[in-house]
């Protein structure tokens, strides 16, 4: 296996995560990378609070089967504290990217969406205005922070792309 890079994406729902990782993908921004949604890797809903750590695990055991080679991006809700207990292999060096929002832009982006993801109910909200909160107030356990409250998914991708860029030329990602 040749040396792989994987760098999270990590925001709560409503934050940009899928949108930002379709929006590079698709658009071939980082073609040296394989892109994946955490969901399209693992189902969450087959583990349980003991076994969260074995999700990322096997969600990313999978993308690196998955990446025919290429470095890896992951959009997940993961904490840098997760990704400790990943047990990857040595040869792959890790990077994690905060996305967020203001709580009032997240309230406004859960209660927009459709009904059936689940996403409206005012104790969900709650619970990822909390869980972004703890993200900010950890800010230091991240490698590059983005808040996209008033940003386009243009220019939100446009700071990953050299972020990744500039991480690739001093090789330290």
């Amino acid at each position: 296996m040749k040396l792989k890079k994987l760098i999270f994406i990590s925001a709560v729902s409503g934050v940009g995560k899928s949108t930002t990782c379709d929006y590079i993908k698709d658009n071939k921004l980082l073609d040296n990378y394989a892109i994946f949604d955490i969901d399209d890797l693992e189902n969450i809903n087959e583990y349980n609070n003991d076994t969260y750590n074995l999700f990322y695990r096997n969600a990313v055991k999978k993308a690196i089967e998955l990446s025919d080679e290429k470095d890896i991006i992951i959009g997940s809700c993961i904490n840098p504290v997760d990704i400790n207990n990943l047990d990857t292999p040595k040869e792959v060096d890790i990077n994690a990217i905060l996305l967020t929002c203001s709580n009032d832009e997240l309230k406004r982006r859960l209660k927009a969406r459709d009904e059936s993801r689940n996403c409206s109910s005012d104790e969900f909200i709650k619970g990822q205005v909390d869980y972004q909160n703890y993200m900010l107030n950890h800010l230091d356990m991240y490698d590059f922070h983005i808040d996209n409250t008033n940003i386009s998914i243009e220019v939100v991708s446009s700071q990953i792309v050299d972020y990744v860029k500039a991480k690739e030329k001093v090789n330290v990602i």
